[in-house]
């Protein structure tokens, strides 16, 4: 029951297998029209602010709208499949909220009936908002509950991650904004079964041959990644056929360096446009060998200053690079059978060819190793894709950012292909684009922000990553002769992330203290707000002792 706005009518229902609204006058008590329609009774109503207005919802999910005035059903919003709990208009009278036991709460557009989102709350806490169309937004473990059936196959949607994770999108949609140009999860095409075959699950040695029997569903074959205890150690790009006709399926061998004791193998396939990926393969090897005493660190850090386009230069890059050296071999100290950093900050060593090939050049480390990855640069996005700002580059444009500088597809494949399974990515960016607002606009009408972009990798190579991606203009200020997000981080490293006294500190305090930290700095010296991307995956483990 309802009043109406004025508060001389109420709107109820009746009615058993068949719902029926009634609107009443107070000063009668006669009912003055009634509503018939529902095809189950009601379990809920709401009344729009001007009363002109009023939604239903009943037993089995149905949502009607109806004009009061007029006396008539307006549209019939479909899509739950349980009894609607509760119901309430936007205040622009824009929109329609519906709450269903089916577990799913649904945003509606009035003026086209269809549903804009819906939101998803699990019992252990996560979440998902996801458009018709697939693209979505979730916590970190949102994605793993909600499931796509293809024929008989069913699949996650955390599957479609690297092309439907795409909070901007969800912010579209939600601003009022169409998707009808983008493609939708209809539209993927499912990649090929993935199974391991033919491996022994106990070896005397310190690697193992693993064998992939992939079979075509359809979709082709992109790339094949495998995960040794939750961290990409191979990722293969490289196109295969596969034999569709006959159904037979291929195999491929990929030669795998293990950890001492149980190692924990999974690997996965994507469609031909890496639009999709297989469900996980999961295989577990017992590696039986002597292993060294303690794993060793070894570090990749770059500082850029200089750039062919004058334009692009930075002040504090290099001299981050040289403090985060510094800080983290102080910090490993002890801690590691070696401790090697490699540093990159002239003109002629910061090219993307040159980084790329560095980054090759650690294949020979072991899966106990501690790989770190930080540069210091500009970082931008275009046309849907992260790219890293080397040296090299002179001109923005999209064809040029494709040939001179590191995309995001390039880091995520050397990144990955590094052996250790403890990879920590720090990326310290300032964006080579617009500054303030104008760039968030850039971001919705070009593609995903940095952020999503960053998640994206975190989530591909199993591995942590740290970013603060920066306006031009804050990046330029600086704190203390340094970048503000290096010198949190330094600081964290010198002893400051030990928040549990243990006398290390890990990836995770790391993590936390920058999450915590630069938020706080940044609006006490810039005034404004920011905040570092946060992303944590693979393993957590001590990186230094405090001092």
């Amino acid at each position: 029951m309802a009043f109406t706005a004025d508060g001389k009518q109420i709107v109820t229902s009746r009615g058993g297998n068949q719902g029926i609204l009634g609107l009443w006058d107070l000063a009668s008590g006669k009912e003055i029209k009634s509503f018939p329609g529902h095809p189950s009774f009601i379990t809920s109503l709401a009344l729009s602010g001007d009363g002109k207005f009023v939604v239903s919802g009943d037993w089995i999910g149905t949502v009607k709208l109806w004009n009061l005035r007029q006396g008539g059903e307006i549209k019939t919003l479909k899509g739950h499949t349980d009894e609607i709990k509760s119901l309430a208009f936007s205040g622009d009278r824009k929109h329609i909220l519906s709450a269903s036991k089916d577990g799913t709460t649904r945003l509606w557009n009035i003026s086209t009936g269809k549903e804009t989102v819906q939101f998803v709350r699990f019992k252990d806490g996560e979440w998902i908002v996801i458009t018709p169309e697939g693209y979505y937004n979730a916590s970190a473990g949102g994605d793993k509950h909600l499931n796509v059936r293809i024929g008989d196959n069913v699949y996650g949607i955390e599957n479609y991650r690297e092309s439907f994770f795409r909070p901007d999108l969800v912010k579209i949609a939600l601003s009022g904004g169409s998707l009808q140009d983008f493609r939708t999860l209809a539209d993927v095409k499912e990649p090929p079964s993935v199974k391991i075959v033919d491996t022994p699950s106990q070896v005397g040695t310190d690697d193992i041959t693993i064998r992939l029997q992939l079979t075509e569903k359809g979709g082709g074959l992109g790339d094949i990644r495998l995960y040794l205890n939750g961290t990409a150690v191979v990722m293969d790009s490289r196109a295969v056929k596969l034999v569709s006709k006959d159904g037979k399926a291929i195999l491929k061998n990929y030669t795998l360096k293990l950890a001492q004791g149980r190692n924990v193998i999974r690997a996965v396939a994507f469609n031909g446009d890496n639009s999709m990926q297989s469900n996980d393969a999961v295989y577990e090897v017992t590696a039986a060998f002597a292993s060294a005493a303690k794993p060793s660190l070894t570090a990749l850090v770059i500082g850029i200053n200089e750039f062919k386009n004058p334009k692009l230069k930075l002040n504090y890059p290099v001299a981050d690079a040289e403090l985060f050296a510094q800080t983290l071999r102080q910090a490993a100290e002890g801690l590691f059978e070696k401790v090697q950093i490699k540093k990159l900050v002239t003109r002629e060593a910061t090219t993307s060819e040159a980084i790329i090939q560095e980054i090759q050049s650690f294949k020979a480390l072991r899966p106990d190793d501690l790989f770190v990855f930080y540069i210091a640069s500009h970082g931008t996005v275009d046309e849907g894709e992260y790219f890293l700002i080397t040296s090299n580059v002179g001109s923005l444009r999209t064809e040029k950012l494709k040939t001179d500088a590191i995309s995001q597809h390039t880091l995520k494949e050397a990144l990955a292909n590094i052996p250790a399974t403890k990879k920590l990515i720090i990326i310290d960016t300032c964006n080579a684009g617009a500054l303030g607002e104008a760039i968030q606009v850039a971001m919705l009408t070009r593609g995903m922000s940095e952020d999503t972009a960053l998640k994206i990798l975190s989530r591909a190579v199993g591995s942590t990553i740290l970013s603060a991606s920066t306006s031009l203009q804050e990046a330029l200020e600086g704190y203390q002769g340094h970048g503000l997000f290096t010198y949190v981080l330094t600081e964290g490293l010198k002893g400051k992330a030990d928040k549990g006294r243990t006398g290390y500190i890990r990836t995770t305090e790391l993590a936390d203290y920058v999450d915590n930290e630069v938020p706080i700095l940044a609006e006490k010296v810039f005034k404004r707000a920011q905040y570092p991307t946060i992303s944590i995956s693979g393993q957590a483990f001590p990186i230094g002792k405090v001092r």
